[in-house]
């Protein structure tokens, strides 16, 4: 093998062991905002996977400064790309939703949490819930993931946390 060959196996491999890890530092973010978009968990897998390649093939070319928001934008249109073409197709959650919610968490009682979440509140609710109290993102981010003022993003997710309030009380 050649100096020239070896040098982009090396590097090949390396990309292969980033995407990877991008892949398990971010996955249970891309997961959660499509499916607090589609409230379903096949077609959460599938937007997943399709944000993955979309990773994939744009970092050939490009440089991202910050690819957990560049993650969780890219999930979030995908997602309402989705829902707009499966708009009447769509079912919500099914019987085995609780069994399935790995990418989120593994522990029994965060899943019963979170499923609370996605039942209780509305989309833009739940999605601001969940970047902001599953990814960790902050308001400022929020705001411009969901495309809204960051006015709006509080209020927004001030109204949610009050309606978990009541519903656990």
């Amino acid at each position: 093998m050649n100096e020239m060959s070896f040098q982009q196996s090396d590097k090949s491999m390396h990309d292969i062991t980033e995407f990877k890890q991008l892949f398990r530092e971010h996955k249970k973010d891309v997961f959660a905002m499509a499916l607090s978009i589609l409230r379903d968990f096949e077609l959460a897998e599938d937007v997943l996977q399709e944000v993955y390649i979309k990773l994939f093939q744009y970092r050939k070319h490009n440089e991202i400064s910050n690819v957990k928001a560049w993650l969780v934008s890219v999930s979030r249109n995908t997602a309402l790309d989705l829902y707009r073409k499966k708009k009447r197709e769509l079912t919500g959650f099914d019987n085995d939703y609780f069994e399935r919610m790995e990418y989120l968490t593994e522990d029994p009682v965060d899943k019963m949490v979170l499923a609370k979440y996605l039942e209780l509140l509305d989309g833009e609710e739940r999605q601001i819930v969940i970047l902001k109290d599953i990814s960790g993102m902050k308001h400022r981010e929020i705001a411009k993931i969901v495309e809204m003022p960051l006015g709006t993003v509080l209020w927004k997710y001030r109204v949610a946390l009050n309606k978990l309030r009541k519903a656990l009380e």
